[in-house]
């Protein structure tokens, strides 16, 4: 068995509330059977993906055949090390009978000294946070975007997996990711609400539908998954919304929207993130709320963050705009 962390690099700090860790790994005659590969420190898990990826430079180290997914990459948290010098990593994979290897690769990381859980808004950096944040906690609309993020359009490609497969993109705009999708060989189909916008993608010959808002004009497990970009921030009462794609698409919902947990570290930096208070903004969503609302209809969620900030901590750590969820029945 063969296994490298490439994040985190030693001796750099890291946020323990979010940091990256990536990574490959190759377990030979076990490799077909792993479900997902976890980070843990202690007995406390920090993370886990089941988003392996092809890594060609591992490829090629190791002789392998090219494509062979041996990357890995999932975002950390640490509820614990607040204050401390360091703390240990660990990655072990899950396989599908049940069982964990044992530790693959180990990392000392160095936090950062200061939780921002002390700061103003960082209740939304606490795991323990799961309540919906709507308008009124909180407190601009702006037009549908013709092009789409290269960042998330490969994300999308990633937890996908390969094409051909039926999707249904709910509140599609102007199919700003169903064009690359229907080039690569999926079959996409969107639902949007917005008669401009349904124009527009007739315009531009995209198959869709012109939906309610309430209910979605196909039959059970019409599709293999759905996708839900940018929309649930906008929905005033999600479960029903949800139940009716899960109907359509009981497998698989991949969701982005934008990532509340920024605005427990922007107060240093006196900013607010402008797209997070457009007016049509009813929910506001951390990592721990999406997750346990996805999970009333998809019991497997594994969440990640994606498109940088252009803002870090004081400390130089990273930030992302969106959160992306990975929403899944059980296999």
């Amino acid at each position: 068995m063969l296994a490298h962390l490439d994040e985190p690099i030693a001796g750099s700090p890291v946020d323990p509330l979010c940091f990256l860790v990536r990574g490959w790994l190759w377990l030979e005659d076990f490799h077909p059977g792993i479900v997902a590969i976890e980070a843990w420190s202690g007995d406390v898990l920090l993370g886990e993906t089941t988003g392996l990826y092809g890594r060609s430079d591992v490829s090629a180290a190791h002789g392998l055949p090219p494509g062979t997914n041996t990357g890995f990459e999932l975002f950390a948290h640490h509820p614990g090390p607040a204050g401390e010098s360091h703390f240990a990593l660990k990655i072990r994979a899950r396989l599908r009978d049940g069982t964990q290897t044992p530790p693959l690769a180990r990392a000392t990381a160095t936090p950062i000294f200061r939780d921002y859980r002390t700061n103003h808004f960082g209740v939304l950096l606490d795991r323990q946070t799961t309540a919906l944040q709507r308008h009124d906690n909180l407190f601009a609309v702006g037009p549908s975007q013709s092009e789409g993020s290269g960042e998330l359009a490969a994300l999308l490609r990633r937890y996908l997996g390969p094409p051909p497969r039926k999707i249904i993109d709910v509140g599609c705009g102007f199919g700003s990711y169903g064009r690359d999708l229907l080039a690569d060989g999926y079959a996409w189909t969107g639902a949007e609400v917005s008669a401009s916008d349904c124009a527009e993608l007739a315009r531009l010959g995209l198959p869709h539908r012109h939906v309610d808002g309430r209910t979605l004009p196909f039959a059970d497990a019409s599709f293999d998954a759905a996708l839900c970009i940018e929309v649930l921030e906008h929905i005033g009462d999600p479960r029903p919304f949800l139940r009716e794609i899960r109907r359509v698409a009981p497998r698989q919902l991949i969701v982005s929207v934008p990532n509340c947990e920024l605005l427990g570290y922007l107060w240093d930096h006196l900013a607010t993130p402008w797209h997070m208070l457009e007016a049509t903004h009813t929910n506001f969503f951390t990592r721990w709320s999406l997750g346990a609302l996805l999970r009333e209809f998809y019991p497997n969620v594994e969440l990640r963050f994606h498109t940088p900030y252009p803002l870090r901590t004081i400390e130089g750590t990273p930030l992302h705009y969106n959160l992306l969820a990975i929403a899944t029945a059980d296999s």
